[in-house]
């Protein structure tokens, strides 16, 4: 047997799914705190992808929001021929089964919680809740464990919190509360850090906008200076390291950044049944394919 260049990469890229494999099994075998979150995985890759990519975009176009920007990460890889394999892994987190009465919820025991979430229980912009807090741990200790299950191949990957936001509206998983995105691939070194479908578009009047201190807000480690001095500047001037540092990494109040996660929510309700209809069809399809 002798496989070329192409043969290999084709290869390769059908391996993401054995590794997406491995990822599940291991957050079936993620030590929980309750031992009772009920975890349910999937995993979309190919032209399935579609519809989480169309969304993002959509969502974020106006603004060039997260979203926005992990959508044209994905088209661009997809459009290469070398989209990724993406687990999605959920849970309800809005109940809690423990009856530990721990008081992280804020209410005194599991039953006064379990009887508010049943009455309040809504629709957030990136999960659904209220949520348990042990639910919660839970949820992280299983998407720890996924990510060093991927780490262990050597393979490009990263949560992406918008890919699960949108997979949650979408109803990619069913009866859950929030779900994260595991994007596994493409085969390349910090696609998702160096981001080449930013290079594409970088320039001199981009770099000048708005959008620049936008990230610079959302994504600070990204533009930060050594922080072991406890004030870590921020790099947002040409030649920073010979001016007098001003500007300091700090949480403080963002009037723009709120006024945008308050039109977001009224476009995601507005475009989720188009795309809805596109998943139950996806979900039908594979359903009968099951059947033969």
């Amino acid at each position: 047997m002798y496989a070329g260049p192409e043969d290999t990469e084709k290869m390769a890229y059908e391996g993401l799914l054995d590794v997406a494999n491995h990822v599940i099994r291991a957050l079936r075998h993620s030590p929980q705190i309750t031992s009772r979150l009920d975890i349910k995985t999937g995993i979309v890759t190919g032209e399935d992808l579609l519809p989480l990519i169309e969304f993002m975009e959509l969502v974020g176009e106006d603004d060039e929001a997260v979203p926005w920007m992990d959508g044209l990460t994905y088209r661009k890889a997809y459009e290469e021929g070398k989209p990724p394999v993406v687990v999605l892994f959920g849970a309800d987190l809005t109940t809690s089964t423990s009856g530990w009465d721990c008081g992280a919820c804020g209410f005194a025991t599991c039953a006064e919680f379990n009887k508010y979430s049943k009455l309040h229980r809504g629709m957030g912009p990136q999960a659904f809740g209220p949520s348990c807090m042990l639910n919660v741990l839970d949820m992280g200790i299983a998407c720890d464990y996924a990510c060093a299950a991927a780490s262990k191949y050597d393979i490009e990957n990263r949560i992406h919190v918008s890919v699960g936001l949108s997979a949650l509206h979408l109803e990619y998983l069913e009866d859950v509360s929030y779900i994260l995105g595991l994007s596994l691939g493409p085969l390349e070194e910090f696609w998702y850090y160096n981001r080449p479908a930013f290079t594409e578009i970088w320039d001199r009047e981009f770099n000048d906008s708005y959008t620049l201190d936008k990230f610079r807000t959302v994504f600070s480690i990204m533009f930060q200076s050594f922080s072991g001095n406890f004030h870590p500047a921020i790099k947002s001037y040409d030649e920073w390291w010979d001016a007098e540092t001003q500007d300091y990494v700090g949480v403080t109040p963002d009037p723009e950044i709120n006024e945008v996660k308050d039109m977001l929510w009224p476009r995601i309700l507005a475009i989720v049944p188009q795309f809805r209809e596109r998943v139950n069809a996806i979900k039908a399809r594979n359903k009968a394919e099951d059947a033969i």
